[in-house]
């Protein structure tokens, strides 16, 4: 019995010494994800523990200084911005923080991106948004080879064409060139951002979109709000894989053309169409039976569309900020959709 017994009290101080450890990992992975979701604002404060801080935000301060050596003290930093500082030059020591994944530079002064950027080897995004001094083409070449960049914001960058370094960013899974300054897109340069999901084109003011985007297989979401153009180019019945798509502000776009373009679409499943000027439902629309959600606010409808419930598959309208004045047979008519109408 007494064999019995010290075998008992033997596994009890083992299972004790092994659930203690067990415990303390686990608290310990508590204490670190409430770190990695808190945001530093002050530089002084960030440095108190550096190794402790992972998302580090110093945007707005015009006259923040960084002395040469404080990176390698960040080593598990994931999220730096550094946006609207007016740095007439970017931090070599960037360079250093192996971890960062999301870096945000807009509207700064710089011209070029530090050469130690090659090393930012887990970086996934950057933003050079507002960049009047940058030149990009020397920028985008010193981060091309990042093996982990998917997604690069170069909006109200004052582009007047494609910069051809650009074109050597084949594993790019989203491109923001919104508010530039071309007057027309080529075609045949498409065909390298095989890998593009995402793709915004907003207030371009293009006149032409150009067909060249219909060969992106892998594109799901599509911007094009507030350009000029008239028409959706008949390429656009490949983009197969298209999930969502953008064509608010259009002020010259034929709605009802446009529409038939991608009518056949399989995966179309949400489609804004806001502040487009409509007075009445686009026949064409109601071809669209694969949609589930529909934006039509900031329109000209004097009523709520009955002929929508014609679409099966819907599960939301939004037609807020648009003109009518609701009366009782309107309310009758949105309770009786079975489906949510946001007015």
């Amino acid at each position: 019995m007494r064999n019995i017994l010290n075998i008992f009290n033997i596994n009890l101080i083992l299972g004790f010494l092994y659930f203690v450890p067990y415990t303390q990992v686990n608290a310990q992975k508590v204490v670190d994800s409430t770190l990695e979701s808190k945001e530093f604002t002050s530089l002084e404060e960030a440095l108190i523990n550096p190794n402790q801080v992972y998302r580090l935000n110093l945007s707005n301060q015009d006259s923040i200084t960084f002395p040469n050596n404080i990176w390698t003290k960040f080593e598990n930093i994931e999220y730096l911005s550094l946006k609207n500082d007016h740095l007439n030059a970017i931090p070599s020591g960037i360079g250093n923080l192996k971890n960062l994944k999301v870096l945000d530079l807009s509207g700064n002064d710089f011209k070029l991106l530090p050469q130690t950027f090659t090393g930012l080897e887990n970086l996934r995004e950057i933003y050079l948004n507002d960049e009047v001094e940058m030149d990009v083409n020397q920028s985008l070449n010193t981060i091309k080879k990042l093996p982990n960049l998917k997604v690069l914001h170069l909006e109200n960058d004052n582009l007047k064409k494609i910069p051809t370094s650009l074109l050597d960013f084949t594993q790019l899974e989203a491109l923001y060139l919104d508010s530039n300054r071309f007057k027309k897109l080529p075609d045949n340069i498409w065909s390298k951002f095989e890998n593009l999901e995402y793709l915004s084109l907003k207030n371009d003011h293009l006149d032409k979109i150009p067909s060249g985007i219909g060969n992106l297989k892998n594109l799901k979401i599509l911007d094009l709000s507030g350009n000029d153009f008239n028409l959706l180019p008949q390429t656009f019945t490949g983009l197969e894989n298209l999930r969502e798509i953008y064509l608010n502000d259009e002020n010259k776009m034929d709605v009802n053309q446009s529409l038939s373009t991608i009518k056949d679409l399989p995966n179309l499943k949400v489609l804004h169409l806001e502040n487009d000027n409509l007075k009445k439902v686009p026949p064409s629309l109601l071809n669209l039976t694969q949609l589930e959600a529909i934006y039509l606010n900031k329109n000209s409808f004097n009523k709520i569309p009955l002929e929508l419930r014609e679409l099966k598959n819907l599960n939301l309208i939004d037609l807020h900020d648009n003109t009518y004045k609701l009366n009782v047979q309107d309310l009758q008519a949105k309770d009786g959709f079975g489906f949510k109408i946001r007015i």
